[in-house]
C-alpha cells in the first residue's frame, strides 16, 4: 500500500519510500515486511557484518556501502528489510527502495532527498548492467561522486552477479585488449563498495531444514518422508533450493494445493 509523502523530516523518520516518477514524489509504503533477522537461516554472518555496519550509519559514524551478491532467493533482499526494522527501533533512519527502471530518475530522487536531513539506506534491489550502458555510467558516476561521501545516504545493492555486470557476448570470443576492457568494467562498480556479501546456493539438507523450519512456525504436520519428498520434487520442479522456495513449498502445503 503507498500513502504519498509530504517533504518533512518527520514524514520520512522509520520509513519504508518509494519513488513516483510521474507525480515526482515520494510515497511511503506501509511496512507489511515482518522479517526477523533470526528467520534468515545460514547467512548469520552475513547478518552480522549489515547490522554493525548500518547501526554505524545510523550513529553517524564511518560506515561502509555494501553490495549483496548471490543464488536467487538465498535472503539478500529480505536481509536488508530485516535488519532495517531491526535498527529502526532505535534509530530514526529511513529505506527509499529503487527499482531497476527508476536508474534515469535517480539524479531527481537524489535532489529531493537532499531537502529532508535524514538519514536514508538507499536500496537498488536485484540490479545488474550492460556493460557501458547509460545506467551502468550513471550508477557509477554517483559510487564515484559526492552524493557518496553524504553521511546522510547508504547504499545497498542485490544482485545475481558478483560484479553487477551482464555480458550480452560471449567473453571467450574476445581478444586480449576487449578481455582488459572487461575486467576492468567488471571491477569497476563492484571495488566502490566497502562491503561484499555473497550469498551462495543451499545443500539438499539446508534447503529442507528451512523446509521444516517454516512447516513449525504454520504448524503444518505430515510424516517427514512425506514432506521431503514432496519438497525435492518441489525444487527440481522449480529449479531451486532456497529460502524463498521452501517458503513457497510450505504455504501451498498448508494451503493443500499439493
Amino acid at each position: 500500500k503507498l500513502i504519498r509523502l509530504t517533504m518533512t523530516i518527520n514524514s520520512f523518520k522509520k520509513k519504508i519510500l518509494a519513488w513516483d516518477e510521474l507525480e515526482k514524489n515520494f510515497y511511503i509504503i506501509k511496512n507489511n515486511i515482518n522479517i526477523k533477522t533470526e528467520e534468515l537461516l545460514f547467512i548469520k554472518r552475513q547478518q552480522q557484518i549489515l547490522l554493525e555496519n548500518t547501526i554505524l550509519f545510523a550513529q553517524g559514524k564511518p560506515s561502509n556501502n555494501g553490495l549483496l551478491w548471490g543464488a536467487r532467493g538465498t535472503g539478500k533482499s529480505s536481509l536488508i528489510f530485516s535488519v532495517f526494522n531491526d535498527v529502526k527501533e532505535n534509530y530514526n533512519i529511513s529505506l527509499l527502495e529503487v527499482k531497476r527502471n527508476q536508474m534515469k530518475y535517480i539524479n531527481t530522487i537524489l535532489r529531493q532527498l537532499e531537502k529532508i536531513d535524514q538519514k536514508t539506506i538507499i536500496f537498488f534491489d536485484d540490479f545488474s548492467f550492460i556493460s557501458k550502458s547509460e545506467d551502468f555510467i550513471t550508477f557509477k558516476n554517483i559510487l564515484d561522486g559526492a552524493v557518496s561521501k553524504n553521511m546522510n545516504y547508504l547504499f545497498y545493492v542485490t544482485s545475481n552477479f558478483r560484479s553487477l555486470i551482464q555480458y550480452n557476448d560471449n567473453k571467450l570470443n574476445m581478444d586480449l585488449i576487449e578481455q582488459k576492457e572487461a575486467l576492468d568494467n567488471e571491477t569497476a562498480l563492484s571495488d566502490r563498495f566497502g562491503i561484499w556479501l555473497g550469498f551462495e546456493k543451499f545443500t539438499n539438507n539446508q534447503y529442507l531444514e528451512i523446509v521444516n523450519y517454516y512447516c513449525l512456525k504454520f504448524n503444518v504436520k505430515n510424516k517427514k518422508e512425506f514432506t521431503t519428498s514432496k519438497a525435492l520434487q518441489w525444487s527440481l520442479n522449480r529449479g531451486a533450493k532456497s529460502g524463498r522456495e521452501a517458503y513457497h513449498f510450505v504455504k501451498s502445503l498448508h494451503n493443500k494445493k499439493i
